[in-house]
């Protein structure tokens, strides 16, 4: 049975809480917090993290030096994740399954976890970026997905004929104004139906940006799923932001998602929780140093390569350039956001004509 959901939003000194409370909920004269509480535990809801990574998301842009996002070890998120309340488990490592493979292979009797991926693809004609959460796929899909990233157009029809469930990411994270911004949110309203509305490690007004523009088309009748995830590159923050929704089984609980039965929950991690990962993922990659040294897979070239990169990072990291990127990323996010907020009201007179109404 398809239930009607209401948005509310509780604002904490630690970030923000995102709740799609089901009607019944609402009829009582109680506080936003005591809601969400009340919301959050039921025994019927379970949660899973739908954004998390390992340390098989190779950062694919110095692959020769073995620079990775995370070194996060597969194990360890999947164990962290059950203690700290996720009845279910993925792992979204950037266009690869090999960490969910891993786990997989090591334990295969796992009935609570499935296989996610963090797909990066692009607007062809501009070559504006999109990453989209994957998940519940097999290494066939996974395969031609990797075939037809290159194009949003190509894969985004595969992936709804294989009927699998995605969603896009961080919606204003990539957005480099290389499309107009109410033909690029059109675009996407157009092809997802899932939007992750709260991302753990984005600046708060983003989610918010996000979770104002994902509510406001379901105002105008179209079914929209908004989901949540950590984005954790570091253990840490793994599952401190999830996707609430019922579900007895794995398949239960993503059909609700695909239902749109479901909410975001958690706290956005503050910007230096972020720095600090940063150069939590440095020292990570510092501390692997004589394992890729005594490596087999490393070419001599491959192996000067990242003991110039290990050498170079070091005044790097001591001059404060990482943190000084981290913060214009940032403050990037929050501009751009901020100029989609200025302009709200114009930018959904763009999109009404286009909104699929169900």
């Amino acid at each position: 049975m398809c239930v009607s959901f209401r948005i509310l939003i509780a604002l904490t000194a630690a970030g923000t809480r995102i709740v799609e409370n089901a009607r019944q909920l609402n009829n009582r004269p109680v506080s936003v917090e005591t809601q969400s509480a009340e919301a959050i535990l039921d025994p019927l809801l379970k949660r899973a993290d739908l954004h998390c990574h390992s340390r098989f998301s190779v950062f694919k842009y110095f692959r020769r030096a073995n620079t990775r996002d995370s070194y996060n070890p597969p194990e360890e998120v999947y164990r962290l994740a059950k203690e700290r309340g996720m009845a279910y488990v993925t792992l979204t490592d950037h266009d690869s399954i090999d960490g969910a493979l891993y786990l997989l292979n090591k334990y295969p009797d796992l009935p609570d976890f499935f296989i996610g991926e963090e797909v990066e693809t692009y607007f062809p004609e501009t070559g504006q970026r999109i990453h989209v959460g994957v998940w519940d796929l097999n290494e066939e899909q996974h395969r031609e997905i990797q075939r037809l990233r290159p194009n949003i157009r190509e894969l985004v029809p595969y992936m709804k004929s294989q009927c699998l469930l995605f969603g896009v990411n961080h919606l204003f994270q990539n957005y480099r104004m290389k499309n107009v911004a109410g033909k690029y949110i059109a675009e996407l309203l157009e092809m997802f139906d899932i939007f992750e509305v709260l991302n753990g490690a984005m600046a708060s007004f983003h989610n918010r940006m996000v979770h104002q523009l994902v509510t406001t088309v379901q105002g105008h009748g179209r079914r929209i799923s908004m989901v949540g995830g950590s984005d954790a590159h570091t253990l840490k923050h793994v599952a401190k932001v999830h996707t609430v929704a019922k579900g007895d089984t794995v398949q239960e609980f993503l059909d609700n998602v695909r239902r749109g039965e479901c909410f975001a929950w958690g706290s956005e991690m503050r910007f230096t929780e972020l720095v600090a990962d940063i150069y939590l993922v440095g020292l990570a990659y510092q501390s692997e140093a004589r394992a890729d040294f005594l490596s087999t897979s490393f070419t001599g070239v491959d192996k000067t390569i990242q003991l110039c990169l290990r050498l170079a990072a070091i005044p790097t990291a001591i001059s404060g350039l990482p943190a000084a990127i981290t913060s214009l990323n940032y403050l990037k996010q929050i501009v751009v956001t901020k100029g989609i907020s200025i302009r709200f009201e114009k930018l959904l007179e763009e999109l009404r004509p286009g909104l699929r109404i169900e």
